[in-house]
């Protein structure tokens, strides 16, 4: 991750989403790797490794279904948030798929309400809105995108 080369950057950051969902631990593999995927998540950062950094997110989330409504995840779903209301709309995009199948919206509202649980009010706020006005317009996410 610490390549100067955007297509590197961008494949790492994919990569990192499926190292941390194939972990066995998975609390332990998400505190080590938070600082290096919310780095791939700044708005500074090229849009094509953003977006990876939302491709590798939502990996994490199919192989570990839940582990962002946690309060070991808080931090990287908040950030997920903030860039699926900021920046390039494919980035948003990407985001708002993150975001879909992390709070499990196929399911209902179960997910959001686990995040609630564990979310401040202003990120809780924003998280409602989101998920109201954006997630559960979406029918699926297609993970070969």
């Amino acid at each position: 991750m610490k390549d100067d080369k955007t297509m590197v950057k961008e494949a790492a950051s994919v990569a990192i989403g499926a190292v941390l969902g194939s972990s066995g631990d998975i609390n332990s593999t998400l505190s080590s790797l938070e600082k290096s995927i919310a780095k791939n998540m700044d708005t500074k950062e090229e849009l094509s490794v953003q977006q990876g950094a939302a491709d590798g997110l939502s990996i994490a989330a199919r192989l570990q279904p839940g582990i962002f409504r946690t309060r070991e995840g808080l931090f990287l779903i908040n950030s997920a948030l903030k860039m699926a209301m900021s920046g390039s709309q494919r980035v948003q995009f990407s985001y708002n798929d993150f975001l879909w199948i992390a709070l499990d919206v196929e399911n209902g509202e179960t997910g959001l309400n686990e995040y609630l649980e564990h979310a401040y009010l202003e990120e809780a706020k924003k998280m409602k809105a989101i998920f109201s006005k954006v997630l559960v317009k979406i029918k699926a996410v297609n993970d070969d995108d």
